[in-house]
């Protein structure tokens, strides 16, 4: 056992870790946590979404959603939660934009960060997970589970593929063919190997058949070339920014598993920046113009964003930690009706 595996093991024995535990327990919680300093919060949010240290028969949450009231304070805690429980099991969920709040230019890397942590946490196989986020990424929405899932294609090792209906559901879902891939999006095919860069993971995929029987999928290094790891099965998803309607979409609380414990600073800050999020993209799209780039255009076609009040509706079920002492108004807003 590692040193950080003994010392969260140790911590989970605590008395005010299993209180916290208890409390989580109890219909519509709303606990204030205070004195978390240093790495204390990262060890109290990893004790949240792991089973050790909770009462006989409780029910146990299977996620954990912590929102930080910025970018930077969000990187902070994902570094150090990943310290603690790996990086299999702490997503980062960002905006898709280069600066928070500034709608003029996307950022493709952290579109398919949001991608790839969508297409994670709503896999079969997700487990326990802890997500970190902040309110300008929880302003777009993402799409609809139901609607991923029948939109996700998955290919197997030893299973059969035919190779003219793979092309023609890429094509479908906006994929480029192209001779070398090198961004999501594209695809290419040569013989009898596929290689493919899903908006849903961080790596392109290679797909090696044998006459119409796939027998190996790896994911490997587009600028080397080289493989990276040997996989039993890849799920293709379409990109999630551009390819559903506004009715598709929801907010990212109804992704989440039920019993996802919520952490939150304060929570008046964030509908204040939610807001503030909201009047920008409202004055922002009214310049928009056929010169923007398509993506962008895409987005604020629909204006799949999220509204104050709905957070308060997506979060008033799930148990709730805060970190500040919040207002009898915030507690008020927040009941269970």
């Amino acid at each position: 056992m590692s040193n950080i595996s003994h010392l969260l093991e140790r911590y989970r024995e605590h008395p005010a870790a299993a209180q916290l535990a208890q409390a989580l327990q109890e219909p519509g919680a709303r606990i204030h946590l205070s004195g978390l300093t240093g790495a204390q919060l990262a060890f109290a949010v990893a004790a949240t979404v792991t089973q050790s240290g909770r009462p006989p028969g409780a029910r146990l949450p299977s996620a954990v959603l912590f929102i930080a009231e910025s970018k930077e304070e969000a990187a902070y805690l994902l570094n150090d939660l990943q310290g603690v429980l790996g990086e299999q099991a702490v997503h980062f969920f960002p905006d898709s934009f280069k600066r928070p709040a500034f709608f003029d230019d996307l950022n493709p890397t952290q579109i398919l960060q949001r991608s790839e942590t969508i297409n994670r946490i709503t896999a079969p196989d997700a487990g326990r997970f802890a997500v970190i986020t902040y309110p300008e990424a929880l302003f777009e929405k993402v799409v609809s589970p139901d609607v991923l899932a029948k939109s996700r294609i998955e290919v197997a090792t030893g299973e059969k593929l035919d190779m003219d209906f793979i092309m023609q559901v890429l094509v479908e879902y906006g994929f480029e063919r192209t001779d070398f891939v090198y961004e999501p999006g594209q695809f290419s095919i040569r013989g009898g190997i596929v290689d493919l860069f899903s908006y849903g993971n961080e790596f392109p995929y290679r797909i090696e058949l044998f006459d119409d029987e796939v027998e190996s999928i790896r994911t490997f290094d587009p600028l080397t070339q080289l493989s990276k790891q040997t996989i039993g099965s890849v799920r293709i998803v379409p990109n999630l920014n551009t390819r559903f309607r506004q009715d598709q979409k929801v907010a990212l609380f109804r992704v989440l598993p039920p019993e996802t414990v919520i952490w939150v600073k304060d929570f008046q800050f964030l509908l204040d920046r939610l807001q503030y999020c909201f009047e920008k993209a409202e004055l922002f799209a009214g310049k928009i113009s056929a010169l923007d780039a398509a993506e962008l255009r895409e987005i604020f076609r629909d204006r799949a964003f999220v509204y104050p009040a709905d957070v308060v509706e997506d979060v008033r079920e799930h148990p709730l930690v805060f970190l500040e002492k919040p207002a009898a108004g915030v507690l008020e807003m927040l009941s269970l009706k």
